[in-house]
């Protein structure tokens, strides 16, 4: 521990003598010798890195982004709930009852949470007349449970991919209830024994992935489905977002059906009560020429798609499933406007899908102005050759600025997500 503090103090030194560029690390660093983790800050972006046990990390998160997790998390609950305090109540009494947390993130929550008290931030919610709590807590990282995301995204391969490799593009609309849900976006890295490590691109105290990559390569989004709606989950069902996380997580396997049967058995503790689409994408060409896979699950099952020969397109429907809801007309008119944005790509000039043109693709289906929905952040990642390109939404006079029009560009290289050649935890 000593060791890796005192490089994280060398590197915080450069930075500090010889100014840190776009070229270099990190702009600067936020350290605090009693926990297991840092804050980075790359050109405007923050990153939280984290190692250690599952208890180490989240206490590390809790000291580290207290007074970010407050300002986010209190106007979240203050907005969603101050005028519908009995829907806070079910939840409450549901999160209990009906949601399991695995037992490495219940003690990650235990750590945040002693994390958060020992930061001293303030958690007084005046709208709601107390201080939120740990079963707060256990709501907020339930939230893909009681709340609904929209989404688009897609994945092109080999030939149709600029450069090669496997390269996959994400819309994340949420439902915006202010600058909050902006401002303090965050992408937390988890440092796993081994040397992997998972990104995922969330807020301060939320542990799921909904939006997430590793650093094999693999990436994972979470769209909600058009399951038949339940209202709720079966008993000891886990967050659909911390089992995209634990996909994440897991050892990577010696091939693609292996590892597709891994994460649907995860997913299959899940029970969305309106049911999840699951994209998962590996870092290269599989062995049948489909390196991207689709998951359908509802409260009953988690059922893989069909395989995609070409590009794989998701937004908010079952495309393999007929035991739920019809699509409705807005995921299939933006499910047809990425098709044919990939197809324009595709078949006209280069034939390739270059980086830039998956940001047009993302632009096509993108939600903002004053929409109870918004795109609040959107990503195009490939691991080989690398591109990990963040854009997060802004607030403008008309409402949200969606992430793919903001002008903006997070782009991390491979050893500023990851932290290559560094040793967390030793």
């Amino acid at each position: 521990m000593l060791l890796a503090f005192a490089r994280v103090v060398a590197l915080a030194l450069v930075c500090g003598l010889f100014g840190c560029t776009s070229g270099s690390q990190f702009d600067h660093v936020t350290t605090d010798p009693r926990v297991h983790g840092r804050v980075e800050h790359h050109g405007g972006l923050k990153v939280l890195r984290l190692w250690g046990t599952p208890q180490e990390r989240g206490h590390a998160h809790g000291v580290l982004l207290g007074a970010d997790f407050a300002a986010v998390a209190l106007p979240e609950f203050t907005a969603r709930f101050a005028r519908q305090q009995p829907l806070l109540e079910q939840a409450r009494a549901a999160v209990k009852r009906l949601i399991e947390y695995p037992e490495d993130v219940q003690q990650e929550l235990q750590g945040l949470w002693q994390g958060l008290v020992e930061s001293r931030v303030s958690l007084r919610m005046d709208e709601l007349d107390r201080s939120f709590d740990f079963t707060d807590l256990l709501v907020a990282n339930a939230l893909d449970v009681f709340g609904l995301m929209g989404c688009s995204s897609f994945t092109v391969w080999g030939q149709q991919a600029e450069g090669g490799g496997v390269l996959s593009a994400r819309n994340f609309d949420w439902p915006f209830t202010g600058e909050h849900l902006l401002k303090h976006t965050v992408v937390v890295v988890t440092h796993l024994p081994g040397g992997r490590a998972v990104a995922a691109v969330t807020w301060p105290g939320y542990l799921g992935a909904v939006t997430g990559v590793n650093s094999d390569g693999m990436a994972a989004f979470l769209h909600v489905g058009s399951a038949k709606i339940t209202f709720t989950p079966e008993p000891s069902s886990w967050p659909s977002a911390l089992a995209v996380r634990a996909i994440l997580a897991s050892e990577a396997k010696a091939d693609a059906r292996t590892t597709f049967a891994a994460a649907q058995k995860v997913l299959e503790f899940t029970s969305p009560p309106a049911g999840y689409i699951t994209h998962v994408a590996l870092p290269t060409t599989a062995v049948d020429g489909s390196p991207a896979v689709v998951f359908e699950t509802d409260a009953d099952s988690c059922v893989e798609g069909e395989r995609q020969a070409s590009a794989l397109v998701l937004t908010n429907h079952f495309r393999t499933r007929t035991d739920g809801r019809k699509a409705s007309k807005d995921s299939l008119d933006r499910e047809q406007r990425v098709q044919t944005g990939l197809r324009g790509c595709i078949d006209i000039g280069d034939h390739v899908v270059s980086p830039a043109e998956a940001w047009q693709v993302l632009a096509s289906v993108q939600r903002g102005g004053g929409h109870a929905f918004g795109t609040l952040h959107a990503l195009v990642f490939r691991h080989e050759p690398w591109c990990f390109q963040l854009r997060i939404a802004e607030l403008g006079p008309k409402g949200v600025v969606a992430a793919p029009a903001v002008s903006k560009l997070h782009e991390l290289t491979r050893q500023q997500l990851f932290a290559l050649g560094e040793s967390f935890g030793k």
